[in-house]
Formats: structure tokens, sequence, C-alpha cells
């Protein structure tokens, strides 16, 4: 079965040649790309006040939907500003961003993920500051504050829609294990006793085995972006006490005792005995129980699900994910997508920061969230009728208890050798959960050293 989620950013990704000459040579846009912006070593400060802007316009956007959602408000926009040509490109992958950069020829607007990337950028003085622009500072305070983090002291980029992270399950086999459908598991002990509860159910028609769980392990190799999908489990595990590294990002944090690792750890190992090892079958099979790493963009992957579509509120339920004990908060990862401004020219600069204003206008802003599975990032959409609708609250309201994932290169750095122990400890039983966070803990000590 097809997922459809797009993994978060170009730095999860591997560097790809393809990727980059095909960007060079083609790129899929809205008008004809205009020229290279100049080497990095002549772009200029962010504009303060009002400058002439340019007459050409290059946004990057995740391929598909996005490219699509974003090259219809690129048109809206220039029959509105009649002889600006907005060119929209597919976002390159890893490395082929970087040499972009080294190049010159970087696109002047980038719709991006929230995560580390946004600070590496920001430390390699690759983008400008926003909060003196004009009317930055009306624009950040209709914006959910939780959702805005600076670096350096600086505003680095603008939401524009959000994401959370909870738990799904399904409500038949809920129903054929003894369980209540509407009254999922809230604590850890909970969630594994439901789990054991549905593998214990008879194989499907098919053949295939019913699962009480899922988790996404083989997105454990494939960057640090995927710790945005195992940090609820973990702030649960802590109260939201901890993250990975402090806020430096000169050392680890996560090997305190106060911070839970090993509890969490423990967890992940007792969950995975009734989980597959992959997602080669996954929630939308209609085989597996509960999946704790539901995101809200996922949504379209309900339209697909095994037989036909699933429904939230009837065959599919929505609830936080687990907490260790009655009474603990459950949190979430803030995901979802940021703008930033990258350094060109002043005249360029000032375009995208025209174009992103007109992005978050509520009337176009509500049109790139409902088409694309994103939650509001402005204040004033969370009370729109259409996130009022049931299905909707629970995303909505869980933002409330939302963490920014550590936006720094060294969070990413960690992140990655934690989850090669949770691969050891958990998808391969290699080790206990107090030898995987000892591993863990000097591997990140080793690795911040290294990158200092």
């Amino acid at each position: 079965m097809t997922i459809y989620r797009i993994r978060q950013g170009w730095w999860g990704a591997l560097v790809s040649l393809l990727v980059l000459t095909s960007l060079l040579v083609s790129g899929c846009t809205v008008a004809p790309a205009a020229a290279p912006a100049a080497a990095p070593a002549e772009q200029g400060a962010a504009p303060t006040e009002a400058v002439a802007m340019a007459n050409s316009l290059r946004v990057s956007s995740v391929a598909g939907a996005m490219h699509e959602t974003l090259t219809r408000l690129a048109e809206k926009y220039m029959a509105a500003n009649p002889g600006v040509k907005v060119t929209i490109e597919n976002e390159p992958e890893g490395g082929a961003f970087q040499a972009l950069i080294a190049a010159g020829n970087q696109p002047d607007l980038v719709v991006t993920s929230f995560g580390p990337g946004l600070g590496q950028l920001a430390a390699q003085d690759a983008l400008i500051p926003l909060e003196d622009l004009p009317g930055a500072a009306d624009l950040i305070a209709q914006v959910e504050p939780a959702a805005i983090q600076q670096f350096s002291g600086h505003n680095y980029y603008i939401p524009i829609g959000a994401d959370v992270t909870l738990m799904i399950y399904n409500k038949q086999l809920f129903t054929e294990a003894g369980l209540d459908p509407e009254n999922p598991p809230t604590t850890w002990d909970e969630f594994l006793a439901a789990a054991e509860a549905i593998s214990a159910l008879p194989a499907r028609a098919d053949g295939s085995k019913v699962y009480g769980a899922v988790f996404w392990n083989e997105a454990l190799g494939w960057g640090g972006w995927y710790w945005n999908m195992l940090q609820p489990l973990y702030l649960n595990a802590n109260q939201g006490a901890c993250q990975l590294v402090n806020r430096l990002g000169t050392d680890i944090v996560f090997d305190r005792p106060e911070c839970k690792m090993t509890e969490f750890f423990a967890f992940l190992q007792a969950a995975q005995k009734f989980a597959p090892l992959t997602m080669e079958k996954n929630f939308f099979s209609r085989t597996i129980g509960m999946w704790p790493q539901y995101g809200y963009s996922w949504e379209p992957n309900l339209l697909t699900a095994a037989e036909q579509p699933m429904v939230i509120g009837e065959d599919v339920g929505v609830a936080p994910a687990p907490v260790p004990n009655a009474g603990d908060k459950s949190f979430t990862t803030y995901g979802g997508r940021a703008m930033i401004i990258m350094k060109t020219q002043p005249e360029r600069q000032a375009r995208a920061w025209d174009f992103l204003q007109f992005l978050m206008t509520e009337e176009n802003n509500k049109q790139f969230i409902t088409e694309l599975g994103y939650l509001p990032v402005l204040t004033a959409l969370k009370s729109d009728p259409y996130f009022a609708e049931p299905a909707r609250q629970p995303f909505v309201k869980l933002l409330e208890n939302g963490f920014l994932p550590q936006q720094t290169a060294a969070a990413e750095l960690v992140a990655n050798d934690v989850q090669s122990m949770i691969q050891k400890a958990v998808v391969e039983g290699a080790m206990t959960a107090e030898e995987a966070v000892t591993e863990a803990a000097a591997k990140a000590r080793a690795t911040l050293a290294a990158n200092q």
C-alpha cells in the first residue's frame, strides 16, 4: 500500500546527483526560471525598510500536492501583480541544496520542515532575519507562539502549517478483542495490554497476521527527522522535562535520570513484542490495532485504506499518545512547514517577503493548509468552522501540548545516534534498555566532539 507522507526536509534524504541535475536543467515551474542569484559573497542583509522589488521570484516546494497548491497560489499572486513571474521549483534533496547555495543559485523563498535544517541554515548565515522587515511584527503576532523559535535572537522563519503526532486505533479490532472502542488506552500498561489482546486475534481471510501495534522502524535509519515521530513518547516519559541536547547543542541531556530515556527504551521494547518489524503492513491495511505515531497530515492515507476508506470517528479512533501513569500529561511534537527567505539580493528578498505575506493572509493560508492537510498556525483560523469539526478537534486541541523539535545540527546528529540504538535494542533485541542508553550517550558525545 502506498504511503503518501513526505519525509521531513532536504537534510533527511540521501544526496542525489540525479535530483540536482534535473533541478538545474529542467525544473517544474509556473513561469520561466529567473537568472541565478548572486553568489553568497555578494549577498546583502535583510532590508529594514521598503525597497524596490524584483519582478521574478523562485520558490522551492515539496514535489506533488504542495507544488500544485503553491502553483495555484502563485497564479493568483501573479494576477494581482502584473509583470511578476513566480517560479515554483521542486526542492532538491540532501547535499544538492548546499550545492545550490555554494553556486549562488539558491531559490528566494523555501517552504521547508521544522527541524535541525533550519538551525543549520541560520548558522551558515544563509537566511535573512525576518523580524525587522516591514509588517513582520504584526504577522508574527498573528501566529501561534508555540510555533515560533528564534536562533541567536532572530526570527528566521514563519510557520505556514502545523502537524501533531498522536495515536490512532482500529475500532473494529478493539471490538473483536473484547476492548471498548470508545475508551482507548491512556497509560503504557493499558496500551501493552490492549496490544497483547489484539495480537491474539486470528489471521485475516487472506492470511495476514493481526498485530496490536506498529512503529515505522524502517525510518530509524532515514535521518534525525524521524525523531519527531518518536519524541511524543519520550516527552511523555519525562513529562516534558527533557529533549535530547542542551540549548547550545554542546552536550546531550538525555542520559540524565530525570529524562527517563531508559524507561522510554523499555516501553518501546515491550510494545515491539506486539508489532511487526517493519511497516510493510501499516495501519491502513486494517491489520494493526494501534499506531501511536499518526500525524494529522497522514489523512490522505485513510482514503486509500484496504477494502474501503477509513473514517475518523467511525472505524478509526483518535487519542493522545499513552503516558507512563494515569494523570500524566500527553505531549506531541509540533511539526509542520515553515517558510524561509534565502540571502540573495535586496530586491529579490523584498519580493520573497511580499509573497510570503500573501501566503499568510487568512484566505490563502487556509487554502494551503486545508488542501495539504495541515493544522492552523494563524490563531484566527483555530476557530474556523473547518477546524471545529469533531474529527479535527482532537488534533487542534493537542497543539497546546506541542513541542517544537530541537532545530540545531547537534540535535540531528544526536537523534541519529539514539535511533541507531533503538534499532539494536528494540528492533533487533540485542541489548537491554540500560545498555542501549549508555551506548547511545557515549556515541552521541563522541559525535558532538567530532563535529565541534
